[in-house]
């Protein structure tokens, strides 16, 4: 049987600044994995973010199942795999108590990884603490690098006695400073910023280039994505997965949902995109796309983007992208069929 591939994910995002350690910072948990060396490998997310508080676990192994499609069949998967995690001040800890549920398939296959891009503190140090970890780790199955770090427990065996606790070396908060943004700069995650609020120090940025087409998916079905306005696409797009909205290949569109391409994508290490509302999709064409930034496609004709805002059970919004010398020209929208496959730009939040 070939080993199969589980990656755990912790990610550390930015909730205060000051002391130095973790506590108080949200850690989120996605699960990636795949059946055999040449599958697909899925990711499975959280639904939303923890506080690191001592004591408690922050995601106990009891935790609530979640759906997710695994290929064309559904399952349902819990993120955690049936380990709890437990972050500290200067620690990680990972208890395998319930690895009695894993069927034998899924055995001896794990890498669990944190990490953050904004944390404002120095991890200089990963040790394992070899008084109470059971797992036959070695040193160089733990990797730091920055503030990600590797565990890769991939092939070795385990049981409900199982146990791994890193400890964290902390040292003090980072100096980051305020960047000061403005529309057209690279934004923190290497996309494009087109939108900026408190003076620079925070807005909004589009992916580098467009992902593959798609559609919007949930043809015949209203999801409750209907925010129009700035700052709603990240609910738009929360709707959209929630809803598990399929792609429409009966009716000659793709399989591929815009919504969950966007949720999905990730550079230079950055995830948290989201398919833009329609304001905010009516900005990139004003602030980007009119002044030739966003590397565009270069097209004949006008191009429609979705937005992730919902008009009825079968349509929602897009926006027309045309070429103009007049940089005051407004963006032209309008509504299509959602099975209908068109380009898609993920944004995120800064």
């Amino acid at each position: 049987m070939k080993k199969l591939l589980f990656t755990l994910l912790l990610f550390l995002s930015l909730n205060q600044a000051g002391n130095a350690g973790l506590l108080g910072y949200d850690l989120l948990f996605i699960t990636r994995y795949q059946a055999h060396e040449e599958s697909k490998i899925f990711t499975v997310r959280m639904p939303s973010p923890e506080k690191i508080i001592e004591p408690g676990v922050e995601f106990p192994s009891n935790a609530p199942y979640y759906d997710f499609n695994y290929g064309t069949v559904d399952t349902v998967m819990a993120p955690e795999i049936f380990v709890g995690v437990n972050a500290g001040n200067n620690f990680i800890e990972i208890d395998y108590t319930d690895s009695g549920k894993f069927t034998s398939a899924l055995q001896n296959a794990f890498v669990f990884e944190f990490h953050d891009h904004a944390l404002p503190v120095h991890i200089t140090s990963a040790i394992i603490d070899r008084s109470v970890t059971t797992f036959p780790l070695t040193d160089n199955n733990v990797q730091l690098d920055g503030n990600q770090l590797s565990i890769n427990v991939q092939g070795l065996s385990f049981n409900s006695d199982s146990f791994i606790r890193i400890n964290l070396d902390v040292g003090d908060p980072v100096d980051v400073g305020n960047p000061v943004y403005v529309i057209g700069d690279t934004g923190p995650a290497g996309g494009w910023v087109f939108y900026v609020t408190d003076g620079g120090s925070h807005g909004l940025e589009a992916a580098p280039k467009d992902l593959q087409t798609a559609t919007w998916g949930c043809y015949s079905t209203v999801v409750g994505a209907d925010g129009v306005l700035l700052h709603t696409g990240k609910a738009n797009t929360r709707a959209i997965i929630s809803a598990k909205c399929k792609g429409a290949p009966l009716y000659g569109g793709s399989s591929l949902v815009a919504a969950k391409l966007a949720n999905d994508y990730k550079y230079n290490g950055y995830t948290h995109w989201f398919l833009p509302s329609q304001d905010e999709l009516k900005l990139i064409y004003s602030n980007l796309f009119l002044y030739d930034l966003g590397d565009f496609p270069i097209h004949k004709e006008f191009v429609s983007y979705w937005s992730s805002t919902e008009l009825d059970t079968r349509k929602a919004y897009v926006t027309h992208f045309f070429g103009s010398s007049d940089k005051n020209y407004k963006p032209r929208t309008g509504t299509m069929f959602k099975h209908l496959v068109r380009n898609v730009r993920p944004i995120r939040s800064f």
